[in-house]
């Protein structure tokens, strides 16, 4: 977790993390306000696919499309690292990608 996604959850009050899909959903979430934003499985899916939420967006389109989005806005990204995409090697590849990829903080 970054130390700026720390700062963030510990400050007081609510949190609001809209979800983002793409670099430019980021920005304006960013231009909006808000602290931090939260790149959905569910959302990617659907910007990228037109399709809901069912598996079907693979790691490296969620790692790349991660990378896209943090690249873009200064804010922290979290990421959906969906089940870690197999097995306990798999989640362990999946959260150095999703670090690599610029994610502040990843949800398994």
């Amino acid at each position: 977790m970054s130390l700026e996604l720390l700062r963030v959850l510990g400050s007081p009050g609510l949190l609001q993390a809209p979800a983002c899909f793409d670099a430019l959903s980021a920005k304006l979430v960013e231009k909006a306000g808000f602290q931090c934003c939260f790149a959905t499985g569910f959302s990617i899916s659907a910007a990228r696919l037109g399709l809901p939420y069912e598996g079907l967006i693979s790691y490296g389109e969620m790692v790349e499309q991660g990378r896209l989005i943090t690249q873009a806005v200064s804010i922290p990204v979290i990421g959906d690292a969906d089940t870690g995409y197999g097995n306990a090697m798999n989640v362990k590849r999946t959260v150095k990608g999703f670090i690599k990829a610029g994610f502040a903080g990843i949800m398994l």
